[in-house]
């Protein structure tokens, strides 16, 4: 499916606007929206990475799996 664009310029001819569908924008906010929520994620997995890896360096012992996840569920 082809979106329709139309660009809006200024007095020298310069694109100021861009104006698509409804239903055009709605699927790029959509898209966004998972793109961020996705972005979230990829974050958290890295801080934990770091965290396990600057607990390591420092020589403290991790927490099991299980008594991660057994944690979590608690609080």
């Amino acid at each position: 499916m082809a979106t329709a664009v139309q660009y809006l310029t200024n007095d020298t001819g310069e694109r100021t606007s861009v104006v698509i569908s409804y239903a055009a924008w709605a699927k790029l906010r959509q898209e966004r929206q998972l793109l961020r929520r996705k972005l979230q994620i990829l974050q958290g997995i890295g801080a934990g990475v770091a965290e396990v890896k600057a607990a390591q360096a420092a020589g403290q012992p991790l927490p099991s799996l299980r008594a991660f996840l057994e944690a979590d569920d608690a609080g």
